[in-house]
């Protein structure tokens, strides 16, 4: 009983760039820079608020089926974002790791995200957890074919990758979980916000927050 507490770790998935680069007579890739600088805003708003661990869906493994000139620019934002951006995550002791498959991803975006993830590894302040090429189904049959079978085993491979959250927000006005944490969803609490992600605010985040603290969890029970 009682309330829900306080979120350590909150899972955005993070919808609406095009649509939010359209309103603006703004091209796409414009909606995806837009989008990086939401994910430092709301690093900056996790750290005030002692939220410990935030994950953010950016490039789930169907993404892919967009076309080509979209997915190449995403992938070159990618590749400027992770080698520009470096200092300024190490500086604010933000912790950067990657969720996803890699082997679909260009050599040299896997290795700048593998420095990313070296120079971060001591930070505290923060866990930002970035999904690319990620998909709860692909990452639930990763776990199988490593070995895990039980519940215990598979929560063990799956959680080790993206630990649990505590609330899930998509923003952009779908309400649909398109395949994201499907395992470690199963109790989260979840909130939709029609908000386009590039214009998401810390107001809308901190009412999240006072929400989920009404909101009592009982796993079930």
């Amino acid at each position: 009983g009682g309330g829900g507490g306080t979120v350590r770790h909150l899972a955005i998935i993070a919808d609406g760039n095009r649509r939010w680069a359209a309103s603006q007579n703004l091209p796409k890739e414009a909606g995806h820079a837009q989008g990086l600088n939401v994910i430092e805003r709301c690093c900056e708003w996790a750290i005030s608020r002692d939220v410990k661990m935030l994950t953010v869906y950016c490039f789930s493994t169907e993404n892919w089926g967009r076309e080509s000139g979209e997915v190449d620019q995403i992938m070159d934002l990618a590749r400027w974002y992770f080698r520009e951006r470096r200092e300024w995550f190490t500086s604010r002791g933000i912790r950067v790791r990657f969720a996803g498959r890699r082997d679909r991803l260009a050599p040299d975006l896997v290795k700048s995200m593998g420095v990313m993830e070296d120079e971060t590894r001591g930070c505290g302040a923060l866990t930002l957890t970035i999904c690319a090429d990620y998909g709860g189904h692909d990452a639930i049959a990763r776990a199988v074919q490593s070995g895990a079978k039980t519940v215990h085993e598979i929560d063990e491979a799956l959680t080790a990758e993206i630990p649990t959250p505590d609330a899930i927000l998509r923003t952009g006005g779908e309400m649909r979980l398109s395949n994201f944490l499907l395992w470690q969803a199963a109790y989260a609490e979840l909130f939709f916000s029609p908000t386009m992600f590039p214009a998401l605010e810390d107001s809308e985040l901190d009412a999240l927050l006072e929400e989920y603290s009404t909101r009592t969890r009982k796993f079930g029970v």
